[in-house]
């Protein structure tokens, strides 16, 4: 999800991920693949399992230069899919989920990993863990091991920025069941930061102001460009990529660093900018709201 006109390339990512869903059962795996623009992401497929080197994850995101992670799974280990989750977080990785290749079950844990993270209605599924770890303990410890774990997801929901009545939801569907989220309960209980209508919407508003843009006077447009710019005047950017030794850059509501944060951005991420302000970019961000991120850090 990058911050440019078309609206970080979420709809045509989400679209490509049908055509590279795997196996969502098999032994987790990571491909690097590549949008039109050239930007990567990594595809992540397979059944998470307690003994994966996530190490293996952490080298292809920094041999490809990815921006963002997508997922074909129906889930695994609970713990290892929120170590997973922790590692894109740690990473200032971006989160897509499309409908025709679901992240389900614990592989949703790992989506909330992302600083940013949008999917389609129906991609992300939730439900009850099997919890067959507890086979073979006696009751009292079994019953142990399934409220830490749930006291354990809870805190990792809260780490992520979520709401955890998500967990209250999936505990009504048992783990042979699953129930998929429709966009307005994603962004009900924060699981996206940026909605299905949210993203649409814009593309139509944009698709229709490229429409409706009345012509320039002929006679205006003669005298602005042959209007002479001043000596050594320094060009206004209108976009940039991020360029941060700590790997991302924070996008505030506010020209304060103590201003609310909105979103994390990770090296390599574009940016729309309409105006440089001392020490600030204003940039465009979703459908209306314009945001504040330092200009330092950023790359022409």
């Amino acid at each position: 999800m990058k911050v440019m006109r078309k609206n970080f390339a979420l709809a045509g990512l989400a679209l490509g991920l049908i055509l590279l869903a795997q196996d969502a059962a098999a032994r987790l795996s990571y491909e690097a693949h590549s949008l039109k623009d050239g930007s990567k992401f990594i595809m992540v497929s397979g059944q998470f399992e307690a003994d994966d080197d996530l190490a293996l994850f952490r080298n292809e995101v920094l041999s490809s230069h990815a921006f963002s992670v997508s997922f074909f799974s129906g889930g695994g280990n609970v713990y290892k899919a929120m170590e997973f989750g922790r590692l894109i977080r740690s990473l200032g990785l971006q989160t897509v989920a499309a409908r025709g290749s679901e992240c389900a079950s614990a592989c949703s844990l790992s989506f909330l990993g992302g600083v940013t993270r949008y999917a389609e209605p129906g991609a992300i599924g939730v439900h009850k863990s099997s919890f067959s770890d507890t086979s073979g303990m006696n009751v009292e410890d079994a019953v142990a091991a399934v409220q830490q774990q749930t006291a354990d997801v809870i805190s990792y929901m809260n780490e992520m920025g979520v709401d955890p009545s998500l967990l209250q939801l999936a505990l009504k569907y048992d783990s042979n069941d699953i129930r998929y989220l429709s966009s307005s309960e994603m962004t009900r209980f924060r699981v996206t930061t940026v909605s299905f209508q949210e993203v649409h919407e814009s593309e139509v508003e944009s698709s229709s102001g490229k429409a409706q843009a009345p012509i320039a006077d002929g006679r205006i447009t003669s005298k602005t460009l042959s209007k002479k710019p001043p000596l050594l005047q320094v060009p206004v950017p209108r976009n940039g990529i991020v360029q941060d030794d700590s790997g991302s850059a924070l996008l505030k509501a506010g020209r304060d660093i103590r201003s609310k944060t909105i979103a994390a951005f990770a090296n390599g991420s574009e940016l729309q900018i309409f105006k440089s302000t001392g020490d600030w970019y204003r940039v465009l961000i979703g459908k209306k709201n314009r945001l504040y991120a330092p200009n330092v850090g950023m790359g022409a």
